[in-house]
């Protein structure tokens, strides 16, 4: 099973990663549709990744009342947004708010891994403040 780890320390808060994440999956340059998001806490200048951490144990999957988020066959855990009834009780489980909502759409987004070859990864090769791993 892929996923992305993270490692805060690395991170300049560049948000490079969110901009080539909403390039990728929304072919336009927005941080709101961006699946991955950086938080900042000003007050001791750090800025953390915040990504689906593919839990084990997914407490995404166990709240979504249509089954629009399983595992595929590589065990990821994967939310199918055309399936999603935009109830965001997926949002609230998520232990690492690592679940977005789109309101124009009406419906909640995860990162997807990017098929085994995240943009996002790629982008942050310098610092490496995320990378992917099997």
């Amino acid at each position: 099973m892929g996923k992305i780890a993270v490692t805060p320390e690395n991170c300049t808060g560049c948000k490079a990663c969110m901009m080539v994440c909403s390039l990728v999956h929304e072919k336009a340059s927005s941080y709101r549709r961006a699946r991955i998001r950086i938080k900042k806490n000003e007050e001791i200048e750090e800025a953390t990744p915040v990504v689906c951490r593919q839990c084990d144990e997914a407490p995404c999957m166990d709240v979504c009342p249509v089954g629009a988020i399983r595992r595929n066959e590589k065990n990821e855990v994967l939310l199918f947004s055309d399936e999603c009834i935009g109830c965001q009780l997926c949002m609230e489980a998520c232990p690492y708010g690592a679940i977005f909502f789109d309101a124009e759409k009406g419906i909640a987004f995860k990162c997807d891994l990017c098929g085994g070859d995240p943009a996002c990864v790629t982008m942050c090769q310098l610092s490496q403040a995320i990378r992917y791993e099997e």
